[in-house]
């Protein structure tokens, strides 16, 4: 005998409290998870239907593990739930280059899940003890049809990460020291909407962000104050002539 519509309901509201028991159990915060960028605007309980039709792995990872390598298949969305990740890649000498910290909640290589070159773009490093969500890729295909509203806030999240792309492709494509910290301060100063700045990383992560030794970074500093170009006081720098500094940007 078919089941009516009131006992299928409230079947799967069972199923929903269910999987939301399940997420709690397993310390997973399903209310916290809906106020991410990804899951934004979605219900809890809509979110734990969602899961519960998906293939869906908690999984940590220890401070050094490596999530994925540069150039592996990404046959796979990685959700990073706490904790931070770095991403490196290899230039054409074979140096190691840092390109991003990531901090949860974030999903990470969300540009490269799909298309016909779908590899991880750098390699992905653990930097402290994290807990991560994977979701395979058809499980993917099936959320983002199953709702339009991570559908929305997954092209959205694309989009933004496009444009940090180009920009960080813009600015790995400068030679010099100079060249990247003229770019990197003026992006500081239009968001601080001031002339005068404060370096938002230390020296030693900006150096290792800028791929090169802190030693290299300090002199460049000096030699640009020695031109007039700014004034450094510990991580507080003014920008004396912006426009040398554009234009040293300029191709």
């Amino acid at each position: 005998m078919p089941l009516s519509i009131k006992k299928m309901s409230h079947l799967l509201q069972c199923k929903i409290n269910l999987y939301i028991c399940f997420f709690r159990s397993n310390k997973m915060d399903i209310e916290a998870l809906v106020k991410t960028p990804l899951f934004r605007s979605v219900g809890a309980e809509e979110l734990a239907y969602i899961f519960s039709e998906l293939r869906i792995v908690e999984t940590h990872f220890k401070k050094g593990n490596i999530l994925a390598f540069e150039g592996e298949a990404c046959n796979r969305l990685i959700f990073l739930l706490s904790g931070s990740v770095k991403g490196e890649m290899s230039d054409p000498s074979g140096r190691v280059v840092k390109v991003e910290d990531i901090h949860a909640p974030n999903p990470l290589a969300i540009l490269f899940l799909f298309g016909n070159e779908n590899t991880f773009p750098v390699q992905i490093t653990a930097l402290e003890n994290i807990e991560t969500l994977i979701i395979p890729k058809q499980s993917v295909l099936k959320m983002l049809g199953m709702n339009e509203s991570i559908l929305r806030n997954y092209l959205d999240i694309s989009a933004i990460f496009a444009s940090r792309l180009s920009r960080k492709l813009h600015f790995m494509s400068f030679r010099t020291i100079r060249q990247k910290l003229a770019m990197y301060m003026l992006d500081l100063a239009t968001n601080m909407n001031s002339a005068v700045i404060e370096l938002d990383r230390t020296k030693t992560a900006l150096a290792e962000y800028f791929g090169v030794s802190r030693q290299s970074l300090e002199r460049e500093l000096t030699n640009m104050q020695q031109d007039g170009l700014i004034e450094v006081e510990k991580k507080r720098i003014e920008i004396r002539d912006k426009n040398k500094l554009v234009q040293l940007i300029r191709f």
